[in-house]
């Protein structure tokens, strides 16, 4: 009995844990230069006016505001945030021909005619089989935001953050509004390869 039940709270840790691990998307970081009081006035600008991104400046006044700071276009500290993406990279095997034709030379193309009949092909499929063709992700696209907090009067650096995760499902416009809270949770800390979840 004893044995039975090492095993299964053996199986539950190993599956837990590996759930755990799928499920944390997103990687933070941050350094912290000097303290930012909680409830700090900021002012909020992208480095890119871009309509994404001005939504984006939206997003980070509302959860700004929620976590206790004060928004204003006079802030003695400005924050600044800057969105990249990488666009990942994919590999494409053959795809499944069952019959193909081919012509060379002549003023029709009709000499040397051939027609090929694809019975069998592991690879990229045939007449008995489906194959092993098509497009496969070899690494997926992914986003960053980079955010600083800087003194208005010193042009003194406070605090800088970074995030990154990886496009699932959906676009990269709510993968990365989704990245804001913990973003935002982190100003004035210093944080090393914080994971979240985004999906």
């Amino acid at each position: 009995m004893r044995r039975l039940l090492g095993f299964l709270l053996l199986s539950f840790t190993v599956l837990t844990g590996s759930a755990s691990a799928y499920a944390q998307d997103g990687m933070m970081n941050s350094i912290s230069f000097r303290k930012i009081p909680s409830d700090a006035r900021l002012q909020v600008q992208a480095l890119d006016n871009s309509d994404s991104n001005l939504a984006l400046q939206k997003e980070f006044e509302r959860v700004l505001q929620e976590r206790g700071y004060r928004i204003s276009e006079s802030a003695p500290l400005i924050l600044t945030f800057e969105t990249r993406g990488e666009v990942g990279a994919w590999t494409t095997t053959d795809r499944r021909h069952v019959l193909s034709f081919e012509s060379n030379g002549g003023r029709d193309g009709g000499e040397n005619a051939k027609a090929r009949l694809n019975v069998f092909n592991s690879r990229s499929g045939g007449l008995l089989n489906r194959g092993q063709g098509g497009t496969t992700i070899a690494t997926p696209s992914s986003y960053r935001i980079d955010v600083s907090v800087e003194d208005r009067s010193t042009g003194k650096r406070l605090w800088q953050g970074w995030s990154v995760a990886k496009l699932g499902a959906g676009d990269g416009q709510t993968l990365t509004t989704k990245m804001i809270p913990t973003l935002v949770e982190g100003i004035g800390h210093t944080i090393r390869q914080k994971s979240f979840e985004v999906y």
